[in-house]
């Protein structure tokens, strides 16, 4: 009897380890959802903007978008979820291009046309270089970063490693550790390479911050965004909840952008530009 539970459960840690493994091999494949079918500005219907490739730190070549705007307003850095590409996102930021703000889009490495491969490091790493191109490239000294869903984290890092006019985060998430706790895979959270730990950040931040999130949200529950908002420590914060809103209308819904680009509308009232 003992041999033969002995030999039960040596299979059952051996199951265990081999399905590790796996989850472990696998994962990228199920957070990171590339359109690797390149669509140019023109192709996605928004000739506005232009191609504006850039050169990371290591030398890694990635695809940016940028449409020109007033020259007295803070350019918009922004950073899109884990799916598609800039061109399946950049339709919807037509609010903030019309009301004369310039906007930068960079994508992920190994999505549409840019190369290497996305970690958590190359995520802040590249997030930098994208804001030091706008910033020394592209001549804009104040720049408000935006993140939606998983481009809520490179935006919340660059809180912390640069200085930024505003950090607007839209269905943020605490860290990628919580998220992939709520879900309902076996030890997801101890295999788990790019922990993205946001908090880290949004605890240090000071700055404006603005964190929008949709009730409804069933893929990054609403309770994320409620978490960082009240670790924050900023005096000037505003957490607008989204009544009714799921992930994904949040942002493909257009008229969610008119809560934030109200409160960038309100903050250039009272804004005095800052120094360099």
């Amino acid at each position: 009897m003992l041999k033969k539970t002995v030999k039960i459960t040596a299979v059952a840690v051996i199951l265990v380890l081999v399905y590790a493994v796996c989850l472990y091999a696998v994962q990228d494949c199920l957070i990171f959802f590339p359109d690797r079918d390149y669509a140019g500005p023109s192709a996605a219907g928004v000739p506005e903007f232009e191609e504006y490739p850039l050169v990371t730190a290591d030398g890694q070549m990635i695809m940016g978008w940028y449409a020109k705007g007033e020259a007295d307003k803070p350019a918009i850095l922004f950073f899109h979820g884990n799916a598609g590409q800039i061109a399946t996102f950049a339709p919807h930021l037509k609010a903030y291009t019309a009301a004369g703000y310039p906007v930068f889009m960079v994508e992920y490495r190994g999505f549409a046309t840019s190369g290497g491969k996305l970690t958590e490091d190359t995520m802040y790493a590249d997030a930098v270089s994208a804001f030091d191109f706008v910033k020394e490239r592209l001549g804009h000294h104040r720049i408000a970063v935006f993140g939606y869903s998983m481009g809520t984290a490179p935006a919340a890092a660059l809180s912390g490693m640069r200085r930024v006019e505003a950090l607007i985060l839209a269905a943020p998430f605490y860290s990628l550790e919580r998220e992939v706790g709520d879900k309902p895979v076996s030890l997801a959270r101890m295999v788990l390479k790019n922990k993205l730990p946001s908090y880290k950040f949004v605890e240090k931040y000071k700055g404006p911050l603005l964190i929008v999130h949709g009730s409804a949200d069933k893929l990054i529950l609403p309770e994320h965004g409620k978490d960082l908002f009240a670790l924050s420590p900023s005096a000037d914060k505003t957490f607008r909840p989204v009544e009714g809103v799921d992930h994904n209308g949040l942002f493909f819904d257009d008229k969610n952008h008119l809560i934030i680009l109200e409160w960038l509308n309100g903050r250039e009232k009272k804004t005095v530009p800052a120094e360099d």
